[in-house]
């Protein structure tokens, strides 16, 4: 599924938040770096996260990890093979009007090795109140959306009390400027909406009415990817659905998903994926 740059949080009704329960499975997954103005809380409970990038530092997601993505933070997720996990994206209004303090404040709790002793003991009641909310997902009983509501609470406050550290007055994150946001959206979009097309630096750069130069240097600035490895992986990551149906030829897949051939769909699958297109469908044809 292509996911779009920026994404607008809508929670899961009745409830205060957004969830998705993530199942395993064999197919390779990319989700193309994107921010929201939410919270984003991601936990495994088993499998291996190959790359969560969140605003240039690159984690490496093991069973049992938790990661939280603030405000405005750019990511993206690389998964060669997915185990079950969940991700939770507490909208930003809901959180201020509870806690105004996060106006100014941030959720520190990726990099545990740093912990406390009464942060290890909540960071370990987090992860019991994530397995309780996962199997939960299951329940198809009338209080059902209570038991959850009552569970996202618990793990607000958690993260709130124990995992909040002030920002540094110079600290740019979740403070980008709107025309700063506004021309990632311009960008990321297009590519996503002509990502079939014959793309290039300076047919981008015309549209934002910009140099390629700047363009280059800004993009690469913001989202720590140069536009030409954007279009790429969009492109790969839209081929790689049109794989899963197995209808189409790889010549087909290429042409239609922007590659001037089979040989480049295959450098730029090998790039993201970790293996070529050719290897991919040869798979799934077993």
């Amino acid at each position: 599924m292509a996911v779009s740059e920026h994404e607008i949080v809508k929670p899961v009704d009745p409830l205060s938040v957004w969830y998705y329960v993530f199942h395993k499975n064999d197919a390779p997954i990319y989700i193309a770096p994107h921010w929201h103005r939410g919270i984003e809380l991601s936990f495994l409970v088993n499998g291996e996260v190959d790359d969560f990038l969140i605003e240039k530092h690159h984690y490496t997601s093991h069973s049992g990890k938790i990661l939280v993505v603030n405000t405005q933070e750019i990511h993206s997720i690389h998964v060669t093979k997915t185990g079950l996990s969940i991700s939770i994206i507490f909208p930003f209004n809901y959180v201020s009007k509870l806690y105004p303090e996060i106006d100014h404040q941030y959720i520190d709790i990726n990099q545990s090795e740093k912990f406390s002793n009464v942060q290890k003991l909540n960071y370990s009641k987090l992860q019991g109140i994530l397995y309780e909310f996962i199997s939960l997902s299951e329940d198809d009983s009338p209080q059902k959306s209570l038991k959850q509501q009552a569970l996202v609470d618990q793990i607000l406050l958690i993260l709130l009390t124990y995992f909040t550290k002030e920002r540094k007055s110079n600290d740019t994150i979740g403070k980008r400027k709107n025309y700063e946001i506004q021309r990632l959206q311009f960008i990321t979009q297009y590519v996503n909406d002509h990502y079939q097309e014959d793309l290039s630096l300076t047919k981008i750069a015309k549209e934002c009415s910009i140099s390629k130069e700047y363009l280059s240097r800004f993009f690469k600035k913001q989202m720590d990817i140069t536009v030409d490895q954007f279009i790429s992986n969009v492109r790969a990551q839209h081929a790689h659905e049109d794989l899963l149906s197995k209808l189409k030829t790889l010549t087909e897949v290429a042409y239609d998903n922007g590659f001037s051939s089979v040989r480049s769909l295959n450098r730029a699958f090998k790039n993201l994926y970790g293996i070529t297109a050719s290897q991919f469908k040869h798979s799934r044809e077993k």
